[in-house]
C-alpha cells in the first residue's frame, strides 16, 4: 500500500493506557481531521509517527509503523524526518531573534565551502545565506504567504509565526506527510481560512495532512475523513 499506516498501536504510562490497539491508515493526498476530548490519544499517535522522546522514554510502544508497505522504526523526529514525516507542534519552536529564513533553515543551514574547509573539513564551512533565503522565499510563495523571508520572527504576529512553523516543515522538500497539532489555536478567522487553502493544496500535491483539533465545525469543513478517539481507542471513522 502507498501511504503511512500505524497497525495495532498501544501506549502505557505507568500502566495508564493511552492508546489501545489502535490501526489507521493515511493515504497520500488526503486530509484526516482527529477529534477527541484531552487524553483521548491525539497527540500520542502523532507523537508515535514522529519518534518522540517522550514515547521512547517511557517505555516505547507495541504494535508497528509502516511506510508504503514496508515496516519502519521511528526512533526520534530526526528519523522521522529522514522518512518524510513532519509535525507543528501547538507549542511555537521558533528563535524570536532570528529572521524567518533562518528559522525555516533551522538546523538545515545551507553551507558553502571556504579554502580552509576544502584543507581541514566541513567544520570550517560558511553559511550561505544567500541560497537560506532564495530557499525560503520559494517555500513562502508556494504557500501564497506575502511575508518577507528577512522579517525578524519576534516582529511577528501569532498567526504569522504559525505559518513559519508550517513553512518550515515543506521546505525539507521530501515531506510525505504532516501532522498540525490544534494550529487554529492562535489563529484570526481570517488566518484560518488561509491556512485551510494551503493545506488543501498541499494535499493536492500528494502530501498526507493530519489535523487535529477540538473544534468540529473545522475538522468537518476541512477533513476528507474524520476520525474521533476516546480513551485511547477509535470509536468512529467516516470518509466525508
Amino acid at each position: 500500500m502507498q501511504g503511512i499506516q500505524i497497525k495495532n498501536i498501544t501506549k502505557k504510562y505507568n500502566g495508564l493506557t493511552a492508546l489501545d490497539n489502535v490501526s489507521f491508515s493515511f493515504e497520500f493526498g488526503k486530509i484526516y481531521g482527529f477529534l477527541g476530548r484531552n487524553g483521548a490519544g491525539k497527540s500520542t499517535i502523532m507523537n508515535v509517527l514522529f519518534g518522540m522522546p517522550a514515547i521512547h522514554q517511557t517505555g516505547g510502544f507495541k504494535g508497528e509503523v509502516l511506510i508504503d508497505g514496508e515496516k519502519v522504526n521511528i526512533k526520534s523526529p530526526v528519523e522521522a524526518m529522514k522518512y518524510g514525516i513532519g509535525m507543528v507542534h501547538q507549542e511555537f519552536m521558533l528563535i524570536d531573534g532570528y529572521d524567518v529564513a533562518e528559522n525555516i533553515k533551522l538546523n538545515r543551514e545551507n553551507v558553502k565551502k571556504t579554502p580552509l574547509s576544502m584543507i581541514f573539513g566541513k567544520r570550517l564551512n560558511l553559511v550561505d545565506r544567500i541560497s537560506m533565503h532564495k530557499e525560503s522565499r520559494a517555500t513562502l510563495d508556494s504557500l501564497g504567504i506575502e511575508l518577507s523571508e528577512r522579517t525578524r520572527v519576534g516582529s511577528l504576529p501569532v498567526g504569522y509565526k504559525q505559518f513559519v512553523e508550517i513553512a518550515r516543515e515543506l521546505d525539507k522538500k521530501n515531506i510525505k506527510l504532516i501532522v498540525l497539532d490544534e494550529p487554529t489555536a492562535v489563529l484570526t478567522p481570517q488566518e484560518t481560512r488561509e491556512l485551510f487553502v494551503n493545506l488543501r493544496k498541499m494535499a493536492d500535491d500528494g502530501c498526507a495532512v493530519v489535523f487535529i483539533s477540538h473544534k468540529l465545525n473545522e475538522v468537518e469543513e476541512l477533513a476528507d475523513r474524520v476520525t474521533v478517539l476516546r480513551g485511547g481507542c477509535v470509536t468512529g471513522s467516516a470518509a466525508k
